[in-house]
């Protein structure tokens, strides 16, 4: 992915904007739209238009927006502040833009769409939908296996119906490891380029979630591969992902003991 453009200061106005618009479990909020010369224009001198959607605390949203004219960019604000929460270029399929956003506080958030390029001009969709809640890691423990030392081994399967993390499916796996204690992480697969974090599983649900370790390609082939000795003792979700958008697959877990 590309680097965002940098940010720069704007009046958000939340008070030009139509009243909020609600997405719901059942009812997703969608919106037509048209970058034009005569829009808004940030310090950079890209054309943007705004958007107020309401996001209740808690919930997962999913919001994108696409064209066939530009190439979109996004960016989400809280009431009345200029930086953004959360920001995309091409998460989205092709040039495609998609942010995955759990919401702290409920509020009217703003969302902006613009183009990655200043002469972006042409006509988009805008969307905003519900996700349903992650489900809890897999508590289910390794097959042990003796392999130049003791691993619990898990053999899983990557799926389009699988949560995904801006278009990376995963599966996430609950592993305690006290403090200190050196642990290997394997993840192989031969159906897509494996990529293998380590999350603190109270942090789990954030978004994006903050990944305490990881590695994409340490493995042999596309394979990964990292090792891991936290400095307090707990409970550490393992989550197996893909470096590739949309990818599924077969794949094999080890974890040492």
């Amino acid at each position: 992915m590309r680097s965002a453009l940098p940010i720069a200061a704007a009046s958000v106005a939340l008070l030009a904007l139509p009243a909020s618009a609600q997405p719901g479990p059942d009812q997703p909020w969608a919106a037509d739209g048209r970058l034009e010369d005569s829009d808004s224009q940030d310090a950079d001198q890209h054309r943007y238009d705004d958007h107020r959607i309401r996001l209740e605390a808690g919930r997962r949203y999913r919001i994108s927006a696409s064209s066939d004219d530009f190439d979109t960019l996004i960016r989400l604000l809280r009431p009345g502040e200029a930086e953004p929460v959360a920001e995309n270029d091409d998460s989205g399929e092709s040039l495609n833009s998609r942010i995955t956003y759990v919401p702290a506080d409920s509020a009217d958030y703003t969302l902006r769409v613009t183009s990655f390029s200043a002469d972006g001009r042409g006509a988009y969709a805008a969307r905003a939908e519900v996700l349903p809640p992650l489900p809890p890691p897999s508590t289910t423990p390794g097959t042990p296996v003796t392999v130049t030392g003791t691993w619990s081994l898990w053999q899983g399967e990557l799926g389009l119906s699988d949560p995904d993390q801006d278009g990376h499916h995963y599966d996430d796996y609950l592993v305690r490891v006290e403090a200190g204690q050196r642990r290997f992480v394997s993840l192989e697969s031969d159906g897509f380029d494996a990529l293998v974090q380590v999350l603190d599983a109270s942090g789990r649900d954030s978004e994006p979630p903050q990944a305490i370790d990881g590695d994409d390609d340490a493995g042999a082939g596309f394979n990964a591969l990292l090792a891991f000795a936290p400095e307090q003792s707990g409970d550490y979700v393992v989550r197996v992902t893909s470096y590739e958008q949309g990818a599924a697959g077969a794949y094999r877990l080890w974890v040492s003991q």
